[in-house]
């Protein structure tokens, strides 16, 4: 592995010195850092496009409730596969000390804490809508996701996941956190912002990096909730222990940011739950 690693960053160098070379859109893959027999989330289970040109939308969603795809207008892939997801979370005290325990998470090719998932299509094998459920490993939760037709009109795809406690005892301090690597236009390089609501990046087309002006957003649809909408540096948030595995942005940008390859993340806090007590967050994902 070590030549490996060695070769590829020889060959990189070798390209910059001959000069100028754009960042292009490439995914760069991960470990497989899955838990027991589950596969990685590959399989896309649900399928969407529709229109054509500046007018298309195209959403593909993974068999772990993963976003793999993107698409508008036509030939604007926003996502990487295998790296958008989730993550729950809650509060642990071990010893007097207080501290993040990370439930489950899925962002693609790095994700554990999950069993298998089942599944709900009414509509019919790779339709919309889709519900996805799993249990965390651990006993505490079930994580249901259900998402909706994506709307033609406004270009977007809204989800709500309905998270359980079925441990029999109260859970404290819980979090559920969506993120994912993000690139628009044509290199891997955009500019970020937020509101208290979104989170988002774009190409304004001035950049000599990328010249498109295109851009996509993630939202916070449950108001009443507390979220905390973040953009975050990619290589912290796809590290081999980087915040993908997680609830929180360590590393979270003041924004605008400069433009530089970012990740997305919105996490509601949710709070306490009883036994058996449900709650319902909604997010959405659309181009801007």
């Amino acid at each position: 592995m070590r030549r490996i690693l060695l070769l590829a960053a020889t060959m990189a160098l070798a390209l910059v010195l001959v000069g100028g070379v754009a960042i292009s859109k490439q995914p760069q893959d991960q470990p497989d850092k899955g838990s027991g027999s589950i596969p990685r989330s590959t399989v896309v289970k649900a399928s969407f496009a529709s229109g054509s040109g500046t007018n298309f939308l195209g959403v593909k969603v993974s068999d772990h409730g993963n976003l793999l795809s993107f698409e508008s207008p036509q030939g604007q892939e926003n996502a990487f596969s295998d790296a958008e997801g989730y993550a729950v979370c809650s509060t642990q005290v071990d010893d007097e000390t207080v501290g993040e325990r990370v439930n489950g998470h899925d962002t693609g090719s790095v994700f554990g804490g999950f069993a298998a998932p089942t599944f709900s299509q009414p509509n019919g094998a790779g339709t919309f809508p889709l519900t996805v459920t799993r249990r965390t490993i651990d006993g505490k939760f079930q994580l249901t996701q259900v998402w909706n037709k994506p709307d033609t009109v406004e270009k977007d795809v809204t989800f709500a996941m309905t998270l359980k406690n079925i441990s029999g005892a109260p859970i404290n301090g819980v979090f559920v956190s969506r993120s994912g690597d993000f690139d628009v236009g044509s290199s891997s390089l955009d500019q970020g912002a937020t509101t208290a609501d979104s989170t988002w990046q774009w190409d304004d087309g001035s950049s000599s990096a990328d010249s498109s002006r295109v851009g996509t957003m993630l939202t916070a649809l449950t108001f009443g909730t507390s979220h905390f909408p973040r953009v975050e540096q990619r290589p912290n948030w796809v590290a081999a222990s980087g915040t993908r595995t997680g609830c929180f942005a360590t590393n979270n940008l003041a924004t605008p940011t400069s433009v530089q390859d970012l990740a997305l993340r919105v996490t509601y806090e949710v709070g306490s739950f009883s036994a058996g007590q449900s709650k319902t967050v909604k997010f959405e994902y659309g181009r801007m």
